[in-house]
């Protein structure tokens, strides 16, 4: 009987610590939120059978091992608009590497463009894929890259295909990060048009504003 209760505090204890664990990764995320846009314009596709929106965050991923680099992700979102009680799923082609699909800039406080910084990237980058948002449904997917230096740049860095940017620490005011999302036209589709709907537009992503306060102790 000792053993039985044994082997069940055990088990008991070891469920605790996975609980534990997974609070603080769930914790962790939001703490280290810096920013969440606000959502795009809804854009139905060509066809006007489905409709998407999105926008960006940006995390500062402050783990161990990081070299002060913003975690960015795009949010994709399934908006139903068809007078039908139930919308198939919506498939969207997304080219991280060749940045034909996502195009970023940031801006300070006067709408004025920040000056990019230089920087060498290295390594292998993820191969174009497919995504599905079944009927209003979320998606997120992160878009920035992660084949920057091995040195830890002075400030917050956003690295993203096509632009890197490295916010001061000693920043006294606001930056604002935005993007323009295109799903590409002429991208054949491996799914049935009888079950899936392949949307074909652009969302202009509203600004992030990226706070000044917040770049202090970076």
């Amino acid at each position: 009987m000792t053993t039985i209760a044994q082997q069940i505090r055990r088990k008991l204890s070891i469920l605790l610590l996975l609980l534990v664990s997974l609070e603080c990764c769930l914790g962790q995320n939001d703490t280290n939120l810096i920013a969440a846009g606000d959502w795009s314009e809804t854009a139905l596709d060509g066809g006007g059978l489905s409709a998407l929106r999105g926008r960006l965050l940006v995390y500062d991923d402050s783990s161990s091992n990081a070299l002060n680099h913003a975690r960015v992700y795009l949010e994709l979102q399934h908006v139903h608009v068809s007078n039908s009680a139930w919308d198939p799923p919506v498939a969207v082609y997304f080219e991280f590497a060749t940045n034909n699909d996502l195009h970023f800039n940031l801006r300070d406080k006067f709408g004025k463009a920040v000056p990019e910084v230089p920087v060498f990237t290295w390594g292998p980058v993820p191969d174009p894929y497919w995504v599905t948002l079944p009927y209003e449904s979320t998606l997120r997917l992160r878009v920035d890259t992660l084949l920057g230096p091995d040195s830890k740049p002075d400030g917050l860095e956003i690295l993203v295909p096509g632009g890197c940017w490295i916010i001061r620490p000693n920043a006294r005011d606001d930056f604002f990060l935005s993007a323009t999302f295109t799903a590409p036209e002429d991208q054949p589709s491996p799914f049935s048009p009888q079950y899936y709907h392949v949307w074909k537009g652009v969302l202009h992503l509203p600004p992030v504003k990226i706070p000044a306060k917040s770049l202090t102790e970076k």
